[in-house]
């Protein structure tokens, strides 16, 4: 039985649908943060030093480590000074360090700003925004963002050194004492990990979560409505299996709930890890570079598990209500008034599950207060469609 209702499941133009529907939202909503992570010149240069730093000194960096790191920048200016130098607006105004092209700069954006020109108006300004696209290009290997995350490291390193954790961003006093966890004798803030790595992915995720939600009511919600408008349910009772069906409905919409949130998930997230954040997967999920802290203290590639967790919880509870939405409606307007609303919630509601989940600044927490909130959400929209789906159908 359960065979025979999976075929009327898994249609193959229920199929292709999906299959276009997928493309349209990969497009609209997940390319981005495939093609443009990091984003910008100074994220990129960022995530490239982590990379670097992680590579020669592991998953945290040590006081002397740094101070050895720190040697470098005079090389890193150098390269910086040489490029400027070297450069074709360099040469037309005499430019011969990182540090004179940086005053040009300010002082042309000045200069514009107060007139209230535009690049097209000013020539100076119009050069020095053409000096930061040489700079933070290709020729140059974004050598003004290697060199502000190199600074940047450093000095954000001796500020968590010296003041301990941001206590501004802390909202009551159990965070200002979970903080610390992380500045005890430990000294588990030296983790490294860039701030971007977890909000792109958490971000990724919540959109991602919103189209397997989608694909699941899509997927989903003709099955029992289409038995009931053919009236397959008087003809069922007839026989003693029949009667049963409810059973193996349910078994077939959650086995086809799993199988279509795990094909999303292998073929999402295996093009999200083109963009070569698996190289931070041993890294703690805290570092001196974030903001925010975390409640717990995992690594990155097990918050990213738990993420995918969250994600199979939300889908299961999604396909129990909408098995119990489908059920009770009599025909299929009736049932996308119901399922509609429910799509339309889903869309709200997951990016604010995902959004820096199980981190200080997660909406769901800033509303409730409750550490780990997000896992008990996600808990509570399994059991919901279980219950519905099971009692209530």
């Amino acid at each position: 039985m359960i065979r025979e209702e999976m075929k009327k499941i898994w249609r193959p133009g229920m199929l292709l649908s999906l299959v276009i529907l997928g493309l349209v939202f990969y497009t609209m909503f997940l390319e981005f943060y495939i093609k443009h992570f990091p984003n910008g010149p100074y994220n990129t240069g960022v995530v490239e030093i982590s990379a670097q730093l992680i590579q020669k000194y592991g998953t945290s960096i040590s006081e002397a480590e740094m101070e050895e790191f720190e040697q470098g920048l005079p090389k890193l200016r150098r390269q910086a000074d040489q490029y400027v130098r070297e450069g074709e607006f360099g040469k037309k105004y005499g430019l011969h360090t990182y540090k004179q092209y940086d005053a040009f700069c300010r002082k042309a954006t000045e200069e514009a700003s107060q007139n209230g020109e535009t690049a097209d108006q000013n020539e100076h300004y119009a050069d020095a925004m053409r000096m930061h696209n040489y700079l933070q290009g290709d020729e140059t290997n974004n050598i003004e963002g290697r060199l502000y995350a190199a600074s940047w490291f450093v000095e954000i390193y001796q500020a968590r050194k010296e003041q301990g954790a941001d206590l501004e961003n802390c909202s009551n006093q159990k965070e200002r004492d979970h903080a610390s966890f992380f500045y005890g004798k430990d000294k588990k803030w030296q983790n490294l990990l860039p701030q971007e790595v977890p909000e792109t992915t958490s971000d990724y995720m919540g959109y991602l979560l919103i189209w397997i939600c989608l694909s699941v009511c899509i997927l989903l919600s003709p099955l029992p409505v289409c038995d009931r408008m053919n009236r397959m349910r008087a003809l069922q009772y007839s026989s003693r299996r029949g009667r049963n069906i409810y059973h193996s409905q349910f078994a077939a919409v959650m086995l086809s709930a799993f199988l279509v949130t795990t094909a999303n998930f292998t073929v999402f997230i295996g093009l999200f890890l083109k963009n070569g954040t698996a190289v931070f997967f041993p890294c703690k999920m805290y570092s001196f570079a974030m903001m925010q802290l975390s409640w717990p203290n995992w690594t990155y590639g097990v918050w990213c598990l738990i993420l995918l967790m969250i994600g199979y919880l939300v889908a299961f509870g999604t396909a129990g209500l909408v098995f119990f939405l489908s059920h009770k409606s009599g025909n299929y307007i009736i049932m996308m008034l119901r399922v509609v609303p429910l799509g339309i919630f889903l869309a709200i509601f997951c990016p604010k599950l995902m959004e820096n989940a199980l981190y200080f600044n997660n909406p769901l927490y800033r509303f409730s207060g409750i550490a780990y909130v997000e896992l008990l959400v996600a808990g509570v929209v399994f059991l919901v469609g279980m219950c519905c789906s099971r009692y209530f159908s």
